[in-house]
């Protein structure tokens, strides 16, 4: 089915030919989904200082609200099917989601060529040995935030070293009337629960990169996985003894944060982007929140990228001079500290950066951690929507049996087909 799919986008794109957007050739048409607190400043910002470098230009920006662009991607594929394209949009980075929509967009080898990145960040978004997005900004996912006046006021030591040291300080802070992690699933959301799967896999016996490369190639089957069994017993944790907000389904990633900032929760897991939402709200980083590694997962970088494409049919040199852009040092120093993310580029100063952003960078930096890409870049796109489906069904039944385990294997086999 999705070779059929494949072929229809393509058919359907052919069929329609080179029509674009009504726009003029000094009209770049970009679609986005960063709207929440600290990625919309950090875009606005990188659309001003192109505006600097092309002040005849004007960008047409087409911000789609919904946290990891499932609705605009969805949105990219009808007005592609129409022979419609945007000049260019965004996606995360990595073989898996570019592979889903490599086959109606250009390879762009040639417009990034010298972008000064580690040989391994290309290597993460190669399909076929070409590439089809320039990726922008460093994140990683296994990410765990806390209150700083609620760890201090609760008697918490930090960092918390292992998962099961962190369930016992949950304990302790659900008996003193909080909420221990926030968590938001909700408005579509539901994926950010495979964000959650990832920090609590790398921190668990036999988790981390090693499993979880293996597990979004799909060489893992779920129920025969001791691992992923393991993990879903930790997440099972979590919520029987209720050490989440009950309202996860009805919040998105943004709300939960906004619990641990506001000091109703204590703890929150999440990619880096959150400290540009905590940093927009006038947050500071190290005084009013802190970081580390999920617990026990310090070993492990989970991370990915996004990164902004050029469609088969786009031959504006706008769109092109664009995608150059976003090779440089002004580029990436403009957005990621708003962001909240670090930047790629390996030449790039960092006196921008708060120290949090540069400690995650030593991490990634760090040969002797290991680096994976997580669900938004590395499995094929219908991963989020498949196993976001799933996870949310088990989060609101926590029931770990052979009928969960074959629900599983059956959302398994529907991304990865084995």
């Amino acid at each position: 089915m999705k070779r059929l799919f494949v072929v229809f986008l393509v058919t359907c794109f052919l069929i329609a030919g080179s029509v674009t957007l009504a726009a003029s050739k000094d009209e770049l048409i970009v679609y986005h989904w960063w709207t929440a607190g600290g990625e919309k400043e950090a875009i606005d910002a990188l659309f001003e200082a192109f505006l600097e470098e092309h002040p005849n230009a004007k960008i047409v920006e087409n911000p789609v609200a919904g946290g990891g662009g499932g609705i605009m991607r969805a949105q990219i594929k009808t007005m592609i099917m129409a022979g419609n394209p945007p000049d260019t949009f965004q996606i995360t980075y990595g073989h898996g989601m570019i592979s889903s929509f490599a086959s109606v967009l250009q390879p762009i080898d040639k417009l990034i060529k010298g972008y000064n990145i580690p040989e391994s960040v290309y290597e993460w978004g190669r399909v076929n040995g070409k590439m089809y997005g320039v990726p922008l900004n460093l994140m990683q996912n296994n990410c765990l935030w806390y209150n700083t006046d609620l760890v201090e006021k609760l008697g918490i030591k930090m960092p918390i070293e292992s998962i099961y040291d962190f369930l016992v300080v949950c304990s302790k802070i659900k008996e003193a009337g909080y909420v221990p992690l926030a968590v938001g699933a909700g408005m579509g959301q539901k994926f950010w629960l495979g964000t959650l799967f990832e920090a609590i896999n790398s921190s668990l016996p036999g988790g981390g990169a090693d499993f979880l490369n293996e597990y979004y190639a799909g060489n893992i089957v779920p129920s025969e996985s001791s691992v992923f069994k393991n993990t879903l017993q930790v997440m099972k944790t979590l919520i029987d003894n209720n050490l989440i907000n009950d309202d996860f389904s009805a919040l998105t990633w943004d709300q939960a944060g906004d619990l641990m900032a506001t000091g109703k929760a204590v703890f929150y897991v999440m990619g880096d982007w959150a400290k540009g939402h905590f940093t927009a709200m006038g947050l500071k980083p190290r005084v009013d929140f802190g970081y580390q590694p999920f617990p026990g997962s310090s070993g492990t970088f989970v991370g990915h990228a996004d990164c902004f494409v050029l469609p088969v049919g786009v031959n504006k040199q706008l769109a092109k001079d664009w995608i150059k852009f976003l090779t440089t040092v002004k580029a990436a120093n403009t957005f990621c500290p708003i962001k909240g993310a670090a930047p790629f580029v390996l030449d790039a100063p960092l006196d921008v950066y708060d120290s949090i952003t540069k400690e995650i960078l030593g991490y990634f930096r760090d040969e002797n951690v290991s680096k994976v890409l997580s669900q938004f870049g590395a499995p094929p796109e219908s991963y989020l929507d498949v196993f976001g489906t799933t996870f949310s069904k088990f989060f609101n039944n926590p029931v770990i049996n052979e009928d969960t385990l074959a629900e599983f294997d059956y959302a398994y086999e529907e991304v990865f087909g084995f």
